[in-house]
């Protein structure tokens, strides 16, 4: 199995980080992680851009802006998606081209176990 150390933010210990078997986006819509272990993640592009933890999207305006995107009448796609360093996947989004965010993959697996930014209504 395949692994990378990160740092824990709050007892500053480190902890190995999960590094997916595969990456694919599909039909621009989703993304499948597939694990070491077999199991898979799959997220829309509306969990992926709701689940963005820039600053941006972090803060008030940025909220609202998230919030338009997600209840507009444009489709929430995934434009592009790029690796960085061996730890995370950075996406653009359409129809707003935002693409601030980093994604570790230990956020990719939480978001699909449900754990963090649920689903925004349409």
């Amino acid at each position: 199995m395949s692994t990378i150390v990160a740092r824990s933010r709050s007892a500053g210990t480190l902890l190995p980080m999960e590094i997916p078997a595969s990456i694919e986006v599909r039909e621009r819509t989703s993304v499948v992680l597939t694990w070491p272990d077999g199991s898979s993640t799959t997220l829309s592009a509306r969990q992926l851009r709701l689940g963005c933890q820039c600053a941006t999207c972090r803060e008030p305006a940025g909220m609202a802006a998230t919030a338009a995107v997600l209840s507009g009448h444009a489709p929430v796609e995934i434009d592009h998606a790029a690796l960085v360093g061996n730890y995370a996947v950075s996406f653009v989004f359409t129809p707003d081209r935002h693409g601030d965010g980093i994604f570790p993959f230990d956020l990719l697996r939480r978001l699909g176990d449900g754990d963090q930014a649920p689903e925004a209504p349409a």
